[in-house]
């Protein structure tokens, strides 16, 4: 059996939906879960392969690599990793902003832009936001909130917010898009005939989501509870190409995460297939 992690999230559905509902193959075991699930999951040898965190990878670089052609990025906004605050950017330096547990990537990005680019030192605290909303909070803290996933696509905007597309600022800063996640697998499955198979499948799905974008967005709607329109509006934000730019994004990022101490220097990015 091959154990692939699945995101039970709407991003993921154009590259799993037509594989996982359609002609699955019988020696495909799926696990559902949060990034950050599948994250410990993949590091604890319960799976083979998954869409993981990019910065899983600069963790990880000795123990995995990345199927080629495959991620989950954003040329530009994304609607869907936002950082949700009362205050003013500038005003947060000090002051609480909430992170997400079910984020790995998304929290290091936000570290980056204010951190690295702002010169910002907010205190960060955690919270899990498939139980609560740290902004519905009665009380001063936290100032600001990050929001991932299907979470932000649904969290309305309430008066006095103001929402940050962390996909935006950061090509606005860098004039490159971001890789949010890419499939990644271990070494072990890495020459498996499986995985080959498979890699070609959720090839196949990239390349034809946007022909099937309609059909998809309607089954993935009721899983979801999303229309089948606000769906394909988001997937539209949404590139699955690890193509050149992409790989270049990735590399600044990464470069940036080793300066603020999240993961080790990666030399090189180990591609399979």
């Amino acid at each position: 059996m091959l154990r692939l992690g699945n995101i039970d999230y709407s991003n993921c559905y154009p590259i799993h939906g037509p594989v996982l509902e359609g002609d699955r193959p019988v020696w495909l075991q799926v696990v559902d879960g949060t990034p950050s699930d599948l994250n410990r999951r993949l590091a604890n040898g319960e799976l083979d392969l998954a869409p993981g965190s990019s910065i899983e990878l600069a963790r990880h670089s000795r123990e995995y690599g990345a199927l080629r052609g495959l991620c989950i990025g954003s040329r530009g906004p994304v609607e869907s990793i936002v950082l949700v605050t009362r205050k003013p950017l500038e005003a947060l330096d000090g002051r609480t902003v909430a992170l997400p547990t079910a984020s790995a990537t998304s929290r290091c990005l936000l570290r980056i832009l204010l951190e690295t680019r702002l010169q910002l030192r907010p205190r960060w605290v955690d919270f899990d936001q498939a139980d609560q909303d740290p902004l519905d909070w009665e009380r001063s803290d936290p100032e600001a909130a990050l929001y991932i996933g299907d979470v932000a696509l649904r969290r309305r905007v309430r008066e006095g917010e103001t929402v940050l597309d962390l996909g935006a600022e950061w090509t606005r800063w860098t004039g490159l898009p971001f890789v949010y996640a890419l499939w990644l697998v271990t070494d072990r499955a890495a020459t498996l005939p499986q995985t080959r198979d498979l890699h070609a499948r959720f090839l196949a799905s990239r390349d034809g989501a946007a022909a099937n974008a309609a059909s998809l967005a309607v089954r993935a709607g009721t899983r979801y509870g999303f229309t089948a329109s606000r769906l394909r509006s988001y997937w539209a934000r949404i590139s699955y190409d690890l193509d050149a730019d992409m790989l270049a994004g990735l590399r600044l990022f990464l470069e940036h995460a080793a300066d603020l101490g999240e993961a080790p220097r990666v030399d090189s990015i180990r591609l399979v297939g």
